[in-house]
């Protein structure tokens, strides 16, 4: 028998910016044994992008579908009228969440924008959990919320640094070993 409140009562509190207080891998094993085998399933399908008849991993899922498409279309708008943007069809439309990735968007600041996006994310899984008791829904929204913050964990100066210097060198003619 599945046991999120148990779990949820075991975790601590994210919040975005925070170090994460532990991996996603001692998070996935705490939830096994905890949930069963179709939530750990969801799971899993949540955390790697892939399709499941779970109906948050769906609602999640059409949401990051939305972002693209508000992503895209206000790509495309900068670049000029000769760039065409063809919007991939999703399920519902959250106006809020949409209002919140085209602020993001307005950022000159990428790292601004990033933290922005990342923001509506919180508020997306914390929207499609709902409030009340640990629910399953509550376990997938920790996950994103968890991955993200292991994400920005990982960005740092020195890190920043080492892709600048691997993109400069990868375009650079007199470097390239073709």
């Amino acid at each position: 028998m599945s046991s999120p409140a148990y779990l949820m009562a075991s975790l601590p509190m994210l919040e975005l910016g925070d170090v994460p207080p532990l991996s996603m891998a001692e998070f996935r094993g705490r939830c096994e044994g905890v949930l069963d085998a179709p939530e750990l399933e969801a799971l899993d399908a949540l955390l790697a992008g892939e399709e499941c008849d779970d109906e948050f991993v769906r609602e999640y899922q059409s949401r990051e579908t939305q972002m693209r498409n508000v992503s895209g279309r206000l790509r495309a708008q900068a670049w000029g009228p000769e760039v065409r943007f063809a919007e991939r069809s999703f399920s519902g439309y959250d106006v809020t969440f949409a209002k919140m990735i085209q602020d993001a968007f307005m950022k000159s600041n990428p790292l601004e924008k990033e933290q922005d996006i990342d923001r509506a994310r919180f508020w997306l899984v914390d929207s499609l959990a709902g409030v009340g008791e640990g629910t399953i829904k509550h376990v997938y929204a920790y996950a994103i919320k968890l991955r993200i913050c292991e994400r920005w964990a990982r960005l740092n100066d020195i890190a920043g640094d080492k892709a600048v210097i691997n993109i400069i060198n990868e375009n650079d003619p007199a470097y390239r070993q073709e």
